[in-house]
């Protein structure tokens, strides 16, 4: 099934790369973005390409209950169901913070970046949930060695599983688990010409967070990233090993 599910990606891939004419991020066309997801996938293991096969199925299943689910409780006084879905969109700031880095000669400087994501939830009761989201963020490093300072601009594709308990009626919000980076690449540009530095994070990260709703549709979270391995990076013709951890706050829609 797995193997289904990539060809029909790669499928996908193909049929984008006709309309390569429409470029977004900075000029990477779509097609070359999306066959850049797609070898990603491919290259994570077994079971954590299962886990996003289930995410995507999970997400696609639960899209037509929404509205039925929520609606159960609010008729004639019955109880809520026992199984519910939500979703959402939220956008947040990212800090990007360097835990460690195998290069004396290479300095880096953490800027604040932002970030953007759908996420989509299955509520088990009142007090327990799993969470998946989709997101993307963007930000910046300012890099520099003895010759030259340049600012590495990033890109990020995330998907985050996580089990959250809902606490206090539901206001409060723990959550824990493992976050998929599918997608990292940094680049800056020397003469006009780009210069790729390499991922900013590992595939597999550790992320959890702490939210509080406010009112019925809006809730606050902060995150905290933690990375599991370190990324291979390049500078002016110097490899080297980074690790680094994300802090994030954002503010989500929820309906």
């Amino acid at each position: 099934m797995v193997g289904d599910f990539l060809i029909v990606m790669r499928i996908l891939s193909r049929f984008l790369d006709i309309f390569n004419n429409y470029r977004i991020f900075d000029g990477y066309s779509t097609a070359c973005r999306f066959e850049h997801v797609v070898m990603k996938i491919e290259s994570m293991g077994k079971w954590a390409r299962y886990i996003l096969l289930v995410i995507a199925m999970t997400v696609l299943s639960g899209m037509g209950e929404v509205c039925s689910a929520q609606e159960v409780g609010l008729n004639n006084g019955k109880p809520e169901r026992k199984v519910r879905t939500e979703m959402g969109i939220g956008v947040r700031g990212v800090y990007t913070g360097v835990l460690s880095m195998s290069s004396e000669s290479v300095a880096l400087r953490s800027r604040i970046g932002f970030g953007a994501n759908f996420d989509f939830a299955v509520l088990f009761g009142r007090h327990f949930a799993i969470e998946a989201e989709v997101g993307y963020g963007g930000g910046s490093l300012d890099v520099a060695n003895e010759k030259l300072e340049r600012r590495v601009r990033t890109r990020t594709v995330d998907i985050p599983v996580l089990l959250s308990a809902r606490l206090a009626d539901q206001r409060v919000r723990i959550s824990v688990g493992p976050m998929f980076t599918v997608l990292s690449s940094a680049e800056y540009t020397v003469d006009g010409e780009k210069r790729l530095f390499g991922p900013t994070y590992p595939t597999v990260n550790i992320a959890a967070g702490v939210g509080v709703r406010i009112g019925r549709h809006f809730v606050i979270e902060a995150r905290y990233i933690h990375p599991l391995k370190e990324s291979l990076n390049q500078y002016e013709g110097e490899e080297f090993t980074t690790k680094s951890h994300r802090i994030t706050l954002g503010v989500a829609l929820q309906f």
